[in-house]
């Protein structure tokens, strides 16, 4: 691997990047971070309408409009009262209401209010994230590396360097700090953040308004979701961030959101701010054909069978039903995911244009001696790394899976730990160091909430068949020791002999119990015997064998792939924009339809008047009986559009986006409320690795529905006057 270097990278390299992607690229495709906003694209947006200064829009002292947004871990949320209200989806606040619900008292269906703060209860499981700054520390990072190391040290070196840089940073203050890698490791970036722990519950409208459609509407249009969901952030009494404590008082943001107050329109300029999660719009074709052959079609085909068996057991079992609604949804809409990123691949045939990117990139170098010395290597050498991932992905992907949820997801963290304790914090896996142990502590303790014994017995076993089939020369160890001498006839009576048995031997269905395992150390945690801890302890050494070939996959792209973006610059003549990689981004657009195939135009807006067009009386298609009496009596207050002539539910924007951006608001030109994205359209799912200006949409809740249904349905007045919408 000779030509595995790293790039010298200049802050003046970096700005001239970010000033020359923000002028050169459709203000529509792109998610720029926030910190690096140029003066460029701030002017680009007052073109289109923008109405706010650049002051306004965002400050280092917290308080402009996209100050007010935060990250809720795996979504976005933003403050929208003085008294820390976040405003969210239904979708990402989901986890909270089904870990308050039972098959009796089922808060899913019938959604909650909170009345009063003190009848908030805790979002089990849930924290926000408050951006206070960034800082470019791309220079400290790549003084740990050097052109000597081999792919797996690299990774450890900035890792280390990663670890160290927080660790630093995070001394002796009330903050939680993150470095992030911008282009695939061309620049790193500190983020400190104000990890809030006290998240609560204000209000969560019932599923068949929060979650109408399901999964079939899931990633459709037209739309006509309510996906909208109220919690409050809390601290102690000082202002300092602490777990739930009955003495928390909610917090103060510097900023928070106003409500828009004027109607949206066709055409309308809209913001987005959020946390997007991953795209991948600089990979070369190798990834693609990877994502094509076996990613995407092995996660169907193992979260079909995954869903199954839920789907089985909650027919049998209310209580099952409940349990597993969140872990449910998430594979259904993963899955839906990955049949769109497919078609999508196919649609717009985007390994052949990789393909024919790359050709004419490899004809290009042959053209310049100095650019074939410089960059000829990356292509073969990409191909390489990918030749060698397809020798272990199948195994990786089936522990990543397994150690999801239930005992054997308690099990692997309880003995990891334990494992990761025998080291000093900086030399642990950056998951397991010190600062991590109060969120490790909430899921073990909050595990009965998502737990099933029959379903998470099912799941296991449906993870050790896989296992046990694998082909020869990629086996688990672990897996056929436990089949060893049984016949292959046999092997599934085997397999259930032993799940049984681990179930029927383990202490981890005890919450004291797991928590004490915490505390044990490696040599007693195993001399106690769990059956559970001793299968963990099992799996591990494979476990953690495959984890270092992946990082050192990992290891050799963050070289190759920063040098494959600024080869694309240099011969294109034009910067391109860094990856999504959940930091806080802006982008906007416009509200606007699309035509998604021949003699197909949609419009922009869905109204109530197609939210009872679609209502069968029956889930996914079910509504609260009081929807009626509104529709008949015409009570639909201040929330009627005067053009559509009914209450909007939903509406289409040109903004770019992807998973993390759930929840994120959408702004009008004033930096107020006009809505909540949480999802995008069918035909641009893909557009995680390409945009399609064309076709690519964000569907978001009008904040007007939001509105009509707190006010004219669930009756949340006090939720709306904290908003200030209402006296």
């Amino acid at each position: 691997m000779k030509h595995l270097k790293f790039l010298p990278v200049t802050l003046s390299l970096l700005f001239a990047i970010a000033v020359v992607c923000f002028s050169l690229l459709h203000a529509e495709e792109g998610m720029w971070p926030i910190d690096h906003l140029s003066k460029e694209l701030i002017r680009e947006m007052q073109a289109k309408g923008l109405s706010l200064s650049d002051e306004e829009l965002y400050t280092t002292d917290g308080k402009g409009v996209i100050n007010a947004v935060v990250d809720l871990g795996g979504g976005t949320g933003s403050f929208v009262s003085p008294e820390g209200l976040i405003i969210t989806n239904h979708h990402v606040a989901f986890g909270a209401i089904q870990q308050m619900s039972t098959a009796e008292n089922n808060y899913i269906e019938k959604g909650f209010l909170a009345k009063t703060r003190e009848d908030e209860p805790q979002a089990l499981g849930f924290n926000a994230y408050v951006l206070l700054s960034s800082k470019d520390v791309t220079e400290e990072v790549l003084s740990y590396v050097n052109d000597s190391m081999s792919p797996l040290e690299r990774f450890n070196a900035v890792e280390q360097a990663q670890k160290e840089i927080v660790k630093e940073a995070e001394e002796g203050r009330d903050v939680f700090c993150e470095v992030a890698a911008m282009y695939g490791g061309l620049s790193y970036t500190l983020y400190t953040y104000l990890k809030i722990k006290d998240l609560r519950v204000v209000y969560v409208p019932p599923a068949s308004i929060g979650n109408y459609g399901g999964d079939i509407d899931n990633w459709m249009w037209p739309r006509h979701t309510g996906d909208f969901s109220f919690l409050r952030a809390y601290v102690a009494p000082n202002g300092k961030t602490a777990e739930y404590s009955e003495e928390n008082v909610p917090y103060r943001p510097k900023s928070y959101l106003k409500i828009a107050s004027e109607p949206t329109r066709e055409g309308d300029f809209a913001l987005v701010a959020g946390y997007p999660g991953h795209t991948y719009r600089h990979v070369t074709s190798y990834t693609i054909e990877n994502d094509i052959n076996f990613y995407y079609p092995t996660k169907i085909d193992i979260f079909n069978e995954w869903t199954n068996i839920i789907a089985d057991h909650a027919a049998r079992d209310p209580e099952a039903g409940v349990k597993m609604a969140g872990l449910k949804e998430g594979l259904e809409n993963s899955k839906k995911n990955a049949h769109g990123m497919l078609e999508g691949f196919q649609r717009y045939r985007l390994l052949d244009r990789k393909l024919h990117l790359e050709e004419e990139f490899k004809a290009f170098l042959a053209g310049d001696a100095q650019m074939e010395k410089e960059y000829g290597h990356i292509l073969p050498e990409i191909k390489s790394q990918y030749d060698h991932v397809k020798s272990y992905q199948l195994q990786r992907m089936l522990f990543s899976y397994i150690k999801l949820r239930g005992l054997f997801q308690a099990a692997y963290t309880i003995y990891k730990w334990n494992v990761e304790q025998e080291k000093t914090d900086l030399e642990r896996d950056p998951d397991y160091m010190e600062r991590e142990l109060p969120d490790i502590r909430r899921k073990l303790q909050n595990l009965d909430r998502k737990y099933h014994p029959a379903v998470d017995r099912d799941m296991l076993v449906m993870f050790l068949r896989r296992m046990a089939a694998l082909p020869a020369g990629r086996r688990i160890q672990a897996v056929d020791e436990i089949l060893a001498g049984v016949p292959e006839d046999e092997r599934d009576v085997a397999i259930n002999e032993f799940v049984d048995a681990l179930y029927s031997g383990t202490r981890l269905t005890d919450v004291e119990a797991r928590l004490a395992m915490l505390d044990s150390g490696t040599k007693h945690l195993v001399e106690e015997g769990d059956p559970f801890i001793l299968f963990a302890a099992q799996l591990y050494p494979e476990v953690e064998e495959l984890q270092e070939r992946r990082d050192a996959f990992d290891g050799a792209l963050s070289v190759l792939r920063p040098q494959w973006v600024k080869a694309l610059m240099e011969w294109q003549k034009q910067a391109l924009y860094p990856d999504a990689n959940n930091t806080l981004r802006i982008n906007y657009g416009v509200v606007r339809g699309y035509a998604p195939r021949d003699a197909v135009s949609y419009e922009s807006f869905t109204t109530l008047d197609g939210v009872l067009e679609k209502y069968r009386g029956e889930d996914p298609f079910d509504l609260p009986p009081q929807i009626f009496e509104l529709v008949e009596k015409q009570d639909f207050g201040p929330y009627r559009d005067p053009v559509l002539n009914d209450v909007p539910v939903d509406f289409l924007t040109t903004n770019d986006s992807t998973g993390g951006n759930s929840g994120s608001p959408l702004l009008n030109h004033k930096g107020e409320l006009i809505g909540l994205l949480f999802d995008g359209n069918y035909e641009s799912i893909s557009a995680d690795f390409m945009f399609i200006e064309e076709m690519t949409r964000t569907i978001n809740v009008d904040i007007r529905y939001v509105l009509f249904i707190a006010d004219k349905l669930n009756n949340a007045r006090n939720v709306l006057q904290e908003m200030g919408v209402l006296e």
